[in-house]
């Protein structure tokens, strides 16, 4: 897939945006994809982009959104996170651009819905994610040693599983706020059906992807659909600068300057 400049990230416009992006990768027909049983039996799917330069929540490596799988097979509205608790020097050597992470269990949602904060690897088993999407899950999704969460990772120009072990994913209160209109919790967003969405954000794609995923179908963006994207792109990063006043907890980063820092730290424990 062809590279594509990014539109700022600390607000939801910007997320939903990276997420059909991730969506995209996923769903491209060069990519081998996500197990369809995976998607189709899931409780939820985590969409996050790991910035390298520019505006990032403070303490975050990353930025992205929850959205829950309904029991009626669809999808709710996006609830806003970060990503955290993952050294920039991870993120770096391993040029980590997206994470796509499968949920299989209501508790990382559960706790995830009610202003929590969940520990991959402590407070749920994460499994890198096999590929293929005709891969047959059925048998492993009923069994007993069943994984909470299946992560995907699109870097070095690869789409496939990796592990972010030690991951801390928080709820970003303030931006679900600033998105629908009112304060909202995420348990409103994610269980509710009491939250409308902002017409023409993105959020219908995202479902729409969702469903291609969960079918093990692709997807070649059309020009129509690339002359969309690149609107929302720029609405995204109109949106950014208009929240940058009210943004208490946003800072600027710049990764690989952060992943120096933490090495010249860690030499320095060992002195």
């Amino acid at each position: 897939m062809a590279k594509c400049a990014r539109p700022d990230r600390t607000t939801m416009e910007g997320m939903i945006w990276n997420a059909n992006h991730v969506l995209d990768q996923a769903l491209a027909p060069d990519t081998p994809g996500i197990p369809r049983g995976l998607v189709q039996n899931c409780k939820g799917v985590i969409l996050i982009s790991v910035v390298e330069a520019g505006f990032m929540f403070s303490g975050n490596v990353g930025s992205g959104v929850v959205i829950a799988h309904k029991t009626d097979g669809t999808w709710s509205p996006p609830s806003a996170i970060g990503l955290a608790g993952i050294g920039f020097g991870f993120m770096i050597g391993a040029e980590i651009k997206d994470i796509v992470i499968i949920v299989m269990e209501n508790t990382t949602l559960d706790t995830l819905s009610v202003d929590h904060q969940v520990k991959v690897g402590g407070q749920i088993s994460a499994t890198m994610g096999p590929v293929g999407r005709e891969v047959e899950m059925a048998k492993n999704l009923t069994s007993i040693g069943v994984s909470d969460t299946y992560t995907y990772t699109f870097a070095k120009g690869i789409f496939g599983g990796i592990s972010v072990e030690s991951a801390l994913l928080k709820v970003r209160n303030n931006e679900n706020g600033y998105f629908y209109g009112r304060n909202v919790t995420p348990h409103e967003i994610l269980y509710e059906n009491s939250v409308e969405c902002p017409p023409g954000k993105g959020v219908d794609e995202i479902h729409h992807k969702l469903d291609l995923l969960a079918n093990g179908k692709v997807l070649v963006p059309n020009p129509a659909y690339l002359q969309k994207k690149e609107s929302m792109r720029q609405e995204a990063d109109a949106a950014g600068v208009a929240a940058k006043g009210s943004q208490t907890d946003v800072v600027e980063i710049n990764a690989k300057e952060e992943a120096k820092n933490e090495i010249d730290a860690a030499k320095g424990t060992l002195c």
